[in-house]
Formats: structure tokens, C-alpha cells, sequence
């Protein structure tokens, strides 16, 4: 018997039923694959707005501290607002919101604050102005007001020759006592942080009357570099005085076998450590000697420079202390005691780094700078 001859075969019956299972699961593969796309280009989005607007505060020369405040701030905002406060007509709303956001935190210094403001929201040319008086304040200029060990976070309403509008939102009502004395705290990135001293005048739930009693101090100046080529006499330090070294007659050498093991030793190890570093056995150093060269950035801190022709790129390692003499055109001169070292950025800068200028000599060659029309500094 012919079994598979026999066998009634029986094919299954294709149900409705099973259409609509392909479709759902078709429909169930679509939708997770646009859920997946959204999610992912959500996330670009976020990771593209802060690139953005790191941009936009890195081109207002924030610093490392300041993008974490920034970071933090950014975090806080939802997508929508990511958006809107990164176009340039959006500027006031996100310094609103910034302000706000000041206002609820209490995790940074208000100088800090203040100063982040400046950066951000001022225009070039307020950069470079200095802080005389009222008239170089500016309606809408976030400050900070100063009293009993206090700041707290406050901007400019309303200015008349003496008298200052603060808002009072934000500001602990103790210090808006009429008679109070207060300072007033600004900064400019050029020149550095102000106060101004005055007293509470009037005040109301809405503003603060400062009035303002012609006093002025730095706080935290800022450091000013100067762009014209200064000649600069560099020599290394102590000097050395060649016709004092003192030398023993050779004639007079006592040899003995003990000696001279000792003196192979010595030249043996020395051969080893130059051979190391791809030197010629027993090569002399290079001998450090005066140059004269010219600057490229002046600064209270420090100058740069380019080596001459004729000296060796490499002549910062072979001297730990050099001597540098200069004179401000029309101004007094400086002889100040340095660290030499190469800059990252080129390869053919090199950069004294003041470390004998005591605070009178560095405030002196400061103000020098700045009569000149100092820039902020930029050393590296």
C-alpha cells in the first residue's frame, strides 16, 4: 500500500483574521521606526542647540566657569525655549530668562553673575568703555548692590545725573532701608569690576532710588595688553661673568687609578643620558647669551615675542631665568625677572612670564598700557 498515495493532504484556510495581524504588525514596525527617528532627531536638536549657543558664548570670550553656569541654565529650559533664545532677535528674552533663572539660584556668586552679563549682552563698543560715573551706566545693565557682606542681583531701570532706578525684585527688603549705605557693583570686560558708592534714597516694592556719592574703586581689574612693537633687551639670569670662573692649574691634577675610575664614571653616565636624547657624546650645551628682539603683546603679567634670527628655538631649555629691559615710549622703564617658555598656539612665540613684579611695579606698567589704549589680554 502506497501510504503517501493515500494521505489526503490538507492545506490550512487563509482567514481574514490573519490579514489584519500582517497589518498591525506592519503598522506596529512603522510607528516604532518614526518613534526612534523623532526621538533621535529630538536628541540631535538638543545636542545642536548647545553646540550653538556655546558658539554664541564662546565669541563673547566666556571662560570654563562661566559655560558651566551657562550648561546648567540651558539644561533648565525646554525645547521650545532652546530654540527661540538662540535667535539673534531673541536676545532681550533670553536675557530675561537668564535673569530670572539668577534670580531662583543661589549656587553662584553674584559678581560672577554680573560679569557673565556683561559679556554676553553688551555691544563692542561698550566693551572698551570705563566706568566714570553714571553716564557710562547703561538702562538695562544688570549689576549687583553690595551691603553688609551682601550682593544680590539687581539692573538699571532708569538713570539721572546722580541718582540710579534699580529693580527691587529679587533684593532682600534689609537692604532697601532709606539712609542705608550700599555699592553698586559693574563690570567691564576691558577694563575690569566698579563700585560705586552711595546710599538707599527711596524705595517701594517696584524700584530702588540709588543715589550715587561720586565714589568709584576697582574691584578685580582685568588684565590690558599692548599691541605696538616695544624693543625688548632679554639676557639671562644672574649673569654670568666669564673672567671670574675660577679654574684649577692642570699641571697640578693629582691622577690615580681611583681618580680616573671615578672621572669614566661620570663621563660614562653623561654619554649614556646625551646618547638618549639623540645628542652627540660629550656635545657642549648651547650657551645662553643676550638678544634684543621686539615684542608682540605687552601685559602686566608677562610679553610676548619671536626669537631672532641667529637664536636657537631651543634656548628656553637650556636657562631657567631671564632678565628683560624695556621702556614705555614716553614713559618710564622696566627691568623685570622672567620665565621663558613657547607658546601653543605658535610655534615661533615665545612668552616671558613676569615673576619678580612686585603689586606697585605691576600697577605702574598697567596704567602705563592702559594710557596707551590697552587691550584685554590675550598672553597664550
Amino acid at each position: 500500500m502506497n501510504f503517501i498515495a493515500e494521505t489526503v493532504w490538507i492545506f490550512p484556510k487563509f482567514d481574514s483574521i490573519y490579514l489584519f495581524y500582517i497589518l498591525l504588525m506592519a503598522l506596529a514596525a512603522f510607528v516604532y521606526v518614526r518613534v526612534m527617528n523623532f526621538l533621535q532627531n529630538k536628541q540631535l536638536s538638543v545636542v545642536n542647540y548647545w553646540v550653538d549657543f556655546q558658539k554664541f558664548a564662546l565669541a563673547r570670550k566666556c571662560n570654563q566657569h562661566e559655560m558651566n553656569i551657562l550648561k546648567s541654565f540651558y539644561e533648565g529650559l525646554n525645547g521650545d525655549e532652546r530654540e527661540v533664545y538662540l535667535l539673534p532677535e531673541n536676545r532681550a528674552k533670553l536675557k530675561n530668562a537668564l535673569y530670572r533663572y539668577f534670580l531662583t539660584s543661589n549656587e553662584n556668586p553674584t559678581e560672577k553673575e554680573v560679569d557673565l552679563f556683561d559679556k554676553l549682552f553688551r555691544s563692542g563698543s561698550e566693551f572698551k568703555k570705563e566706568i566714570l560715573g553714571l553716564n557710562d551706566l547703561i538702562v538695562g545693565e544688570v549689576a549687583a548692590l553690595e551691603a553688609d557682606g551682601r550682593e544680590e542681583l539687581t539692573y538699571v531701570m532708569q538713570k539721572t545725573k546722580d541718582e540710579l532706578l534699580l529693580s527691587s525684585k529679587g533684593l532682600s527688603k534689609e537692604n532697601l532701608l532709606p539712609g542705608k549705605s550700599v555699592k553698586l557693583y559693574v563690570f567691564r570686560p576691558s577694563s575690569g569690576g566698579y563700585l560705586l558708592g552711595g546710599s538707599i534714597q527711596k524705595s517701594n516694592e517696584n524700584g530702588v532710588i540709588f543715589l550715587y556719592n561720586g565714589q568709584i574703586e576697582r574691584k578685580g581689574e582685568s588684565h590690558l595688553m599692548l599691541l605696538d612693537k616695544i624693543q625688548l633687551n632679554i639676557s639671562p639670569w644672574p649673569p654670568t661673568d666669564d673672567a671670574a670662573e675660577i679654574q684649577l692649574d692642570r699641571n697640578k691634577l693629582l691622577y690615580s687609578e681611583e681618580n680616573i675610575d671615578k672621572q669614566l664614571d661620570v663621563l660614562r653616565r653623561v654619554a649614556k643620558e646625551q646618547k638618549g636624547q639623540n645628542q652627540k657624546p660629550f656635545e657642549l650645551r648651547e650657551v645662553t647669551k643676550p638678544f634684543t628682539t621686539f615684542s608682540e603683546r605687552l601685559s602686566d603679567r608677562g610679553i610676548l615675542f619671536s626669537l631672532p634670527v641667529g637664536i636657537s628655538q631651543e634656548i628656553w631649555k637650556h636657562q631657567d631665568l631671564w632678565e628683560v629691559h624695556f621702556t614705555i615710549p614716553n614713559g618710564p622703564s622696566f627691568d623685570l625677572r622672567a620665565k621663558m617658555m613657547p607658546t601653543k598656539q605658535k610655534s615661533d612665540l615665545f612668552l616671558l612670564r613676569f615673576i619678580e613684579a612686585n603689586e606697585v611695579v605691576r600697577k605702574s606698567l598697567y596704567e602705563e598700557i592702559r594710557k596707551l589704549g590697552g587691550v584685554r589680554e590675550v598672553l597664550t
